[in-house]
């Protein structure tokens, strides 16, 4: 669990945690919370893949065809590689094919 840092009764009375202390305990906070949305991204992912079955994998809904996207995304974050004109893009939503952004528009 999360762990509280301990500010003191009174501004600089030293009854909280030292400045050390307090950082670590942040540091160990920040990761545990990234731990901890890296599993539910995981898990929505999942659910949202079994959703859209012909999308390959499991963690990041990918797809590798020879055209641009032409249907909205399965769910955000999902990748759609154009490989003729060699681009790459990326949900950022549901909604409508519109919303595919172009990540890369250099074709060298």
């Amino acid at each position: 669990m999360f762990e509280p840092v301990n500010i003191g009764t009174a501004e600089d009375d030293g009854s909280g945690d030292s400045l050390r202390d307090a950082f670590e305990k942040l540091n160990r906070n920040f990761t545990l919370l990234s731990e901890l949305m890296a599993d539910v991204t995981a898990q929505l992912a999942d659910a949202r893949a079994a959703q859209a079955p012909e999308w390959p994998g499991s963690f990041v809904a990918r797809h590798v065809t020879d055209v641009a996207p032409d249907t909205a995304p399965p769910m955000l974050g999902a990748l759609w590689v154009d490989t003729v004109e060699r681009v790459v893009y990326v949900s950022t939503g549901t909604g409508s094919v519109s919303d595919w952004m172009r990540l890369n528009t250099d074709k060298s």
